[in-house]
């Protein structure tokens, strides 16, 4: 009997394995095919020439505005504050060269799309990614928000009516090319219903469903609309200000969610949300999901409800914080509605208090009262018939660890001298001279350089060895032979005529001698150099790198190397930004090559070639020097 169950359980066995097997090998060829290759090169201006951006001027909007004018894209932005939105529009306007309109609007509104579609009217969309959103300010019970019928109809307005709306406006342009990509920011919390920002959830669920019921309709006619839920991102809107590797910045999100398109109709954006989404919607039960979201927010509501607390005490005593708070009207009139919701927090009776609420956090510091024979405590005066607290002497300690960051990244586009650090090795001076050349003087010049000079592509090596191709073209001139990735460039004396004459210009201008030339022509906008120094010990100590641009503009990026303890993580260097157009002088001393590193990153424009003349001088023995 048991011989003959044998051979059915063995099929059922293989079947089955053959079938995990089979679904294994799908996920991994899907997965790399996603997060490993990507599809980054599906978002061009051949969509249509302007990509449209609501929410556009802070956190994950801004960022789809910056990657969106990077690969080409005329943008229109849309935001509530004219201001922001100018100062957005100018800043892609200077480091991309492309062209930019701004709306300003509240979404919170619903006669604003008249508008919106009369400013969107004849113009080309390629791509829409609809943004705007707003959240809680804290969890909290759907009865005790505040101003709840309010509340409601914004929510509703900003998170799902703005949705629809502006897909009614853009969709039947890309309906009649027969392409475009619409990208609806929804959020992890729409993946499953979580407790105290229900309201929250609920639009951004609807989000979800919308854009994928719009892609199995819309899919046949070449139009993509993908659902992007992306969990923590550090924004301003989260209120996270160190980036980590599950809660990344919007620049590393977006470029991560950008390579998804045409891939997934729904998608968490980045490969550890990708992880996290999977885990919780697969691995663990959907009961205790809710179960977690239920206790980690009734957590992060009772800490709000301490804040609230401390500010409703501080209200009654601001000699407290005399020279250390600025505190809003707002926050002092901020009062719970019932102090039945929150617990029973006296506002006499300081010293009765736990430990915990007996600390009151004030911009960034911490308020700890001094033993109890110093401090006073609340009295009431019987001639006035009224009730006050009394003199209280409060001792200010610094946090431990303190809040970083991320610093803004500068732009300079203006001639000038720039000292963009001050150590730790010493000065680090920027001399940007725009139009050294006349514009005559410098196209004729362009023509023959690019005509005339031997260039070449060199193939470079890796710290392990490894080989790979310069994405640019180059040559050298020199008496000396130059090496850097461990690769190196022949001395080359005889030098065109054309670059004789320019480096003595050149050295006339710097009050520097050069006796080398490193020329880097960019074919297009996917030839860039990637991040390093000119620190090689044949350049000396503190060398001085002239630089001239000829050709179409691109972008030069600086970025200041971390100290050791950062273990090279750049999250909190000091960035800034250079549009270099053609003609420009840009001339780089002191210690920048010590303390900085500068790149020409990759653009997706369809830019023309530029050609990058970099004069400097080598030595011939390495020169070694202590430090000044």
């Amino acid at each position: 009997m048991l011989q003959l169950a044998e051979t059915p359980l063995y099929w059922v066995g293989a079947v089955t394995t053959a079938s995990l097997a089979l679904w294994l090998l799908y996920h991994i060829i899907s997965g790399f095919r996603i997060w490993v290759l990507g599809n980054g090169d599906l978002l061009s201006p051949k969509l249509g020439k302007w990509a449209v951006v609501t929410g556009a001027t802070d956190g994950i909007g801004k960022s789809y505005a910056e990657e969106l004018a990077r690969r080409g894209f005329s943008m229109m932005l849309i935001s509530r504050s004219q201001e922001k939105l100018d100062d957005v529009a100018k800043s892609l306007k200077s480091l991309y060269n492309v062209e930019t309109k701004t709306i300003a609007v509240d979404f919170g509104q619903i006669d604003i799309y008249p508008k919106i579609d009369a400013a969107l009217a004849g113009l080309e969309i390629g791509v829409l990614v609809n943004n705007v959103g707003i959240s809680y300010s804290y969890p909290e019970f759907f009865l005790h928000i505040p101003d709840l019928d309010n509340f409601i109809n914004t929510m509703i307005n900003v998170n799902i009516t703005s949705v629809c709306q502006m897909t009614r406006l853009v969709l039947p342009k890309m309906e009649a090319r027969a392409k475009g990509v619409i990208l609806n920011i929804s959020s992890a919390s729409g993946m499953y219903p979580v407790p105290l920002l229900t309201v929250y959830s609920s639009t951004k669920a609807f989000v979800d469903f919308f854009s994928r019921g719009l892609q199995a309709e819309y899919k046949c006619k070449g139009i993509i609309i993908q659902s992007v839920l992306p969990f923590y991102v550090a924004t301003k809107m989260t209120k996270i200000r160190k980036p980590t590797l599950d809660k990344p910045t919007p620049e590393r999100y977006v470029a991560a969610e950008l390579t998804t398109v045409g891939l997934q109709d729904q998608t968490n954006g980045y490969f550890p949300h990708a992880v996290m989404g999977w885990f919780t919607t697969v691995l663990v039960p959907y009961k205790l999901v809710i179960y977690f979201g239920m206790r980690m927010n009734k957590a992060l509501r009772g800490t709000n409800v301490q804040r609230v607390g401390s500010r409703t005490f501080i209200r009654d005593t601001p000699s407290l914080l005399k020279g250390y708070a600025s505190l809003k009207v707002a926050d002092w009139l901020y009062l719970p509605a019932s102090v039945a919701d929150f617990g029973y927090f006296p506002l006499i009776q300081l010293n009765s208090m736990g430990d915990k609420r007996q600390r009151a956090r004030v911009q960034g510091s911490w308020a700890k009262p001094l033993p109890k024979s110093t401090c006073s405590t609340a009295h009431v005066e019987q001639n006035s018939g009224s009730w006050k607290a009394g003199p209280a002497t409060y001792a200010f300690n610094q946090p431990s660890d303190p809040i970083r960051v991320i610093p803004v990244e500068k732009l300079i586009e203006d001639a000038g001298v720039y000292e963009i650090s001050q150590g730790p090795t010493g000065v680090s001076r920027l001399q940007l001279l725009p139009g050294f050349l006349p514009q005559e003087q410098a196209d004729w010049m362009f023509s023959k350089l690019l005509a005339e000079l031997p260039w070449s592509q060199k193939t470079n090596y890796g710290m392990m060895g490894e080989a790979y191709v310069e994405p640019r073209l180059t040559c050298w001139y020199g008496e000396l032979p130059y090496t850097y990735s461990h690769s190196t460039m022949q001395a080359n004396p005889e030098w065109h005529p054309i670059l004789l004459n320019l480096r003595q210009a050149v050295e006339r201008e710097t009050s520097h001698t050069f006796n080398s030339l490193l020329c880097n022509l960019y074919r297009d906008g996917k030839d860039s150099i990637a991040w390093h120094s000119d620190n090689e010990v044949s350049l000396g100590p503190r060398p001085t790198i002239a630089s001239f641009s000829l050709g179409d503009k691109r972008v030069f990026s600086l970025r200041k190397k971390p100290p050791p303890e950062e273990n090279s993580d750049y999250t909190y260097a000091e960035k800034v930004k250079i549009p270099l157009s053609h003609g420009t002088l840009l001339i780089m001393e002191g210690c920048t090559q010590d303390d900085w590193q500068h790149q020409v990153a990759k653009e997706y424009h369809d830019r023309g070639p530029r050609i990058n003349l970099t004069f400097r001088t080598i030595y011939s023995e390495p020169i070694r020097s202590s430090k000044r």
